[in-house]
């Protein structure tokens, strides 16, 4: 389901990403301290409160889900993966965020009672498999989070 290009991709984007955003605010804290030598005292304040505004706003959109992407598929790369052949029960059209990763919920059986499901989830920026309820599967996954579906 991963490959090589993925990890290369999210790497790349994380680090432009992370990059751009400290020139930003390098460039938030010279003018501040412009102002500052000048002894503008007000326009250094208001160059601070609206760099930390700013700052907060592009950290939190644009920056750290890239950052948690990368680190979530160098987890998915390095960890121990179990595989578990199961039957597919529900797999959902609406995306959610999990530790930092917009992903699908897909419920499977494993066995013929009711605690005998389990909850994986599918990364939303990858290609939804051809699944309908009751197809066998075996799944490849590190924690909750699919690594490789393959037909069972």
């Amino acid at each position: 389901m991963y490959s090589e290009n993925d990890y290369h991709h999210a790497s790349k984007q994380k680090k432009i990403r992370v990059t751009l955003f400290a020139l930003m605010c390098l460039a938030f804290v010279t003018i501040m301290l412009v102002f500052n030598a000048m002894r503008i005292q007000a326009l250094s304040i208001a160059c601070a409160v609206v760099g930390f505004i700013v700052s907060y706003f592009i950290w939190s959109f644009k920056v750290s889900p890239w950052v948690k992407y990368d680190r979530h598929l160098h987890e998915l790369s390095s960890g121990q993966k179990r595989e578990t052949a199961c039957e597919i029960k529900y797999f959902t059209d609406e995306t959610r965020l999990v530790d930092g990763v917009e992903v699908h919920e897909l419920i499977v059986t494993v066995g013929k009672e009711e605690e005998d499901e389990r909850l994986y989830y599918w990364d939303a920026d990858k290609k939804r498999p051809d699944l309908k309820e009751g197809d066998k599967v075996s799944i490849v996954s590190y924690g909750n989070f699919v690594v490789e579906l393959k037909n069972a």
